[in-house]
């Protein structure tokens, strides 16, 4: 049994963890975390049980770690609930897709707090209860065993306001040792008039495998502890060997922005593909880590979660499959690709498009620079520059970049069909071998649309209209959905004649009969 107090006068807290089993164990963190938007620091407190877990102390240590870590760098435009909803969300999904990819995961349920003055939340993740000491009664906020993380890709959250009395005692813990406590004995020994400690009143509870939490607020007049403020800056001039943030930079990637991606290792042995920011992490930079942390598509990175909090500005994304390189790099050792494989790599950036305009990023720079392909044909787009992003202004996009939509070199107003423009210059680039005039920088007014079939002999049937009006220069005359551009591409080829039996034979006859 070990137990950890906490005292401030705005709050008493007391945690602690009873017996491990083999397979399963609880642990319990708290920390004075920055406010938002100038709001006041606020505790929070996690609790993590795992069941039919290996090595669950290491386990749920670690998970702890990237919780806190990662709702440090969560945007500033968030409340601090939403923060907390993302964070646990983030989690959830990244056990969805181990488990999808046929991974045996743990079961785990988790339960937050959040305390400021004389109000709070409780976010209940699974088999986690609250329970609320009050001179009006006793409160079971109840822990559902049905929802723990991992189960389905949307996580199962309830969530609960607190308003707090000061003298009233909360005790956060898994469910099941609600059940075999006598609650009745408990409030009374909370409501004595000399009553316990804190962590008196918490030890009865660390007899059985599990953990808890007991908090008492105290004086709502009585400021917390002054967080430190958050700030992120750019690393300058990476070089292979450096040291950031418990990262080592391994070596430097022939793909995705130059100098700024490396494969890089942790002291843990994790590897990576950690991606510097070229500037200060902002608002933007944040949304757009979060918006790919909820895009759960095999054609988008997986995001890793730090296990100390950052101090620089950058990514850290799952390894690519085995043989991966850029798509300009591909190609240009392919030459042309025929349409067939041309659609189907289209296909893969078309899902990683709408995941990502789905959770409000739109009007996204393509390079081909950064869309990797794997040996296996598995596409991964390392997004970075959009217009929209969800929570901030209008971002510049660069002026040179290619393929951008005449909208946005233009600075108009913005939707999907940017997208839509993007992904149809660069399936005429893998078609034919460069851009489409209108997808330069500096292309006039009323650019004119070269056809592909006057130089490509294997065009299927309509390609060349398809593409012409995905790349009219005017939002307004382009398809009015992604769905529509894929269905128009894929008609012509499902219309297209299967081979007639015995086909090859005759051809073989026909080239011994001109022989002859």
């Amino acid at each position: 049994m070990s137990v950890q107090c906490v005292q401030h006068p705005a709050v008493s807290l007391a945690l602690g963890h009873g017996l491990d089993l083999p397979q399963q164990a609880a642990r319990a963190r708290a920390a004075w975390v920055a406010g938002r938007q100038g709001r006041a620091p606020l505790l929070l407190v996690a609790l993590i049980w795992g069941r039919r877990c290996p090595n669950p102390v290491h386990t749920l240590g670690v998970l702890l770690d990237e919780l806190f870590a990662d709702y440090a760098c969560t945007p500033e435009g968030w409340s601090e609930a939403q923060a907390a909803r993302q964070v646990l969300a983030a989690l959830n999904l990244k056990l969805f897709r181990a488990r999808r990819e046929g991974t045996a995961i743990a079961q785990l349920d988790v339960g937050l707090l959040l305390l400021c003055g004389d109000q709070g939340q409780f976010l209940q993740a699974g088999a986690i209860g609250l329970l609320r000491s009050r001179e009006a009664g006793l409160q079971v906020l109840a822990g559902r065993e049905e929802q723990s993380l991992g189960g389905q890709a949307e996580l199962a959250l309830v969530q609960h306001g607190l308003s707090l009395d000061a003298g009233e005692t909360l005790l956060l813990a898994p469910q099941p040792l609600f059940e075999v406590a006598d609650l009745d004995a408990w409030r009374g020994q909370c409501g004595a008039s000399a009553p316990l400690a804190a962590e008196q009143l918490l030890e009865p509870w660390l007899q059985a495998p599990g953990a808890a939490v007991l908090l008492r607020p105290g004086a709502t007049d009585q400021a917390p502890p002054v967080a430190p403020a958050q700030h992120w800056p750019a690393v300058a001039a990476a070089e292979v060997g450096m040291q950031v943030d418990g990262w080592t930079l391994l070596e430097r990637c022939r793909y995705g922005p130059p100098g700024r991606l490396f494969r890089a290792v942790a002291a843990d042995g994790r590897g990576a593909l950690l991606w510097l920011a070229d500037a200060a992490a902002d608002e933007a930079f944040w949304q757009r880590e979060w918006v790919l942390r909820r895009s759960p598509v095999r054609s988008l990175p997986q995001v890793l979660s730090a296990r100390e909090v950052r101090r620089h500005a950058f990514l850290l994304f799952a390894l690519p499959g085995a043989g991966a390189r850029s798509l300009e790099d591909w190609c240009a050792a392919r030459g042309a690709l025929p349409a067939v494989e041309a659609l189907a790599l289209l296909v893969q950036l078309l899902a990683a498009v709408r995941a990502l305009q789905r959770r409000g990023m739109q009007g996204l720079w393509l390079s081909p620079r950064q869309i990797l392909r794997d040996e296996r044909g598995q596409l991964l787009l390392l997004p970075e520059q959009a217009a929209i992003l969800p929570g901030v202004t209008l971002q510049a996009l660069d002026a040179e970049a290619v393929p951008l939509a005449p909208e946005l070199r233009r600075g108009e107003a913005v939707d999907g069909r940017a997208d839509q423009f993007a992904l149809a210059a660069l399936l005429y680039w893998m078609l034919g071998g460069r851009w489409p005039e209108v997808a330069l920088p500096g292309a006039p007014a009323l650019s004119h649309y070269a056809p592909l079939g006057e130089r490509l002999g294997d065009l299927p049937a309509g390609w060349d209209g398809v593409l012409a009006r995905a790349l009219a220069p005017l939002p307004a005359m382009r398809y009015e959905a992604l769905s529509e551009l894929q269905q128009a591409l894929e008609q012509p080829l499902q219309r297209r004649p299967a081979p007639r039996a015995g086909a090859w034979l005759c051809a073989l006859w026909q080239r011994w009969w001109r022989r002859g």
